[in-house]
């Protein structure tokens, strides 16, 4: 019995032996998918062995339970737009801050040239991947590569492509600085160009607000009775009647203006009320110091003299600084002002004047809330003393960037109320949004001007300059306003 015993013995521990030899191998060797592994052991004793992975150090379990897991809601590439009666691809672009090849390149189902009423439009958010600009087959004949060419000007931005050599024809759409047109005719005073868009549209532009690439005297005469012209000499009306910065000329004004003359005011005098931006002697002085450059608006010179006195005195209403609130507060008043006096009464009370620009909002970007209230008695206090408001739209969003207040904003409620009471309208922020910089500062909102200071030259490269553009339109609607509202 013990041999047989020992004989059993020394058989299991053989083959534990063997066992933990044949698990010590299989551990060492590359790791596969487990699969049983059959040892025999004796024709009675067969093992089966599984490999186990090697041995990992299992986690403690968290015992609170984990916070649901927020997934990033996506931003839309685009919005929607509603074209509505009086907008041209340039005015909604100017509106939402894009370029005018961004807002075609998003829409590619649209004719840029002509827009219909009720069309949707998508409105590319900032940012946003665009398609190519399409190519569109021309929708009239186009001109033989011979046709002379011409470039918008930089300070023409939104010029009107009418159908018809006149100011009261129908407006088809608004071309954007250096829209590069081929000129197809002109009229036999020289004043109207027929032309073709880069997508093929033809009609009508002032050639003063283009730059012909050859001779006037290559462009040939268009024969019929299209071209019995409507538009007076450069001179005149029409020179300031389509710039496409200016609307709400006639208006209300007439009546106002009349209003204030039964009053003592003076039909030869101007105001201003605004900001830093406007209390700058960039701005309008150097008409009565004698330091500017007209160019090619030497028509502007008989408004110089009409005004002269008023460009460059002391400005009570506008102060660095100022928003609606301080124009509009006696504790904000100089010294020579009556007790409860505000600026703005004030500079009224002072000057007695027949126009008044305004040009408020960007320090109002924190109090954006209030700010249509504060406009409407701004407004109203001026026609109420019968003075001509002139409403200026602002360059920058600082409401929008700098609080909460929805995009454009304050430009349009100042758009609103030009139109609301029927006063003029001055959209400084469309004139300088063509402009490297958008004619401003580093800072974004204080309006630049040339290195040496030439702030009122109109020539050349000087215009892309912001204080240059703000004195070429400020100085045409008042041009506008002498001609057209007081026949001066």
């Amino acid at each position: 019995m013990r041999g047989r015993a020992g004989i059993v013995v020394g058989v299991v521990a053989g083959s534990v032996a063997l066992i933990g030899m044949v698990i010590a191998i299989t551990l060492s060797a590359p790791r596969a998918p487990a699969q049983p592994v059959a040892f025999s052991l004796t024709p009675q004793v067969t093992l089966h062995i599984t490999a186990l992975p090697a041995a990992t150090e299992t986690p403690t379990p968290d015992p609170s339970p984990a916070p649901p897991v927020e997934m990033p809601t996506a931003t839309p590439a685009v919005t929607a737009y509603t074209v509505v009666e009086g907008d041209t691809l340039w005015d909604i672009a100017v509106r939402f801050g894009l370029s005018l090849d961004a807002l075609i390149a998003a829409n590619p189902q649209i004719n840029p040239d002509v827009l219909s009423l009720g069309a949707v439009l998508n409105i590319p958010a900032p940012g946003a991947v665009l398609p190519p600009l399409p190519t569109r087959a021309p929708a009239a004949a186009a001109p033989s590569d011979s046709s002379p060419s011409a470039l918008v000007r930089i300070d023409a931005g939104g010029l009107r492509l009418r159908r018809s050599p006149s100011t009261e024809a129908e407006i088809i759409t608004r071309l954007a600085p250096q829209t590069r047109l081929q000129v197809l005719a002109r009229t036999p005073d020289d004043f109207w160009l027929k032309v073709v868009t880069p997508q093929g549209t033809e009609g009508w532009v002032m050639r003063q607000y283009v730059d012909l690439a050859g001779a006037l005297s290559q462009i040939p005469l268009a024969g019929g009775a299209v071209v019995a012209s409507s538009a007076p000499a450069p001179s005149s009306i029409a020179a300031v009647a389509d710039d496409p910065n200016l609307s709400n000329l006639t208006g209300r004004a007439l009546q106002i203006y009349q209003a204030g003359q039964s009053r003592g005011n003076r039909a030869n005098v101007f105001s201003l009320v605004g900001d830093s931006n406007t209390a700058n002697m960039a701005f309008f002085a150097p008409f009565d110091w004698g330091g500017y450059t007209l160019g090619g608006y030497g028509y502007l010179q008989e408004t110089i003299d009409f005004f002269r006195g008023s460009f460059a005195r002391d400005r009570i209403a506008a102060r660095g600084g100022f928003n609606t609130s301080k124009a509009l507060d006696p504790a904000n008043a100089p010294a020579g002002c009556g007790p409860g006096e505000s600026p703005l009464a004030c500079e009224v009370r002072v000057n007695r004047p027949s126009v008044a620009f305004i040009l408020l909002g960007t320090g109002d970007q924190h109090t954006w809330q209030g700010f249509e209230s504060r406009y409407r008695q701004i407004i109203e206090h001026l026609i109420n003393q019968g003075v001509i408001p002139v409403c200026i739209t602002k360059g920058d969003d600082l409401e929008s960037t700098d609080s909460q207040a929805p995009y454009g904003y304050i430009n349009d409620i100042v758009r609103r109320l030009s139109r609301e009471y029927s006063v003029p309208l001055l959209d400084l922020r469309q004139a300088l949004s063509t402009l490297p910089n958008r004619g401003f500062e580093a800072d974004g909102f204080h309006i630049n001007k040339p290195p040496d200071g030439q702030s009122a030259n109109f020539t050349g490269g000087y215009l892309s300059y912001g204080y240059n553009m703000y004195n070429l339109t400020a100085l045409r609607a008042l041009d506008a306003i002498r001609r057209q509202v007081m026949g001066q």
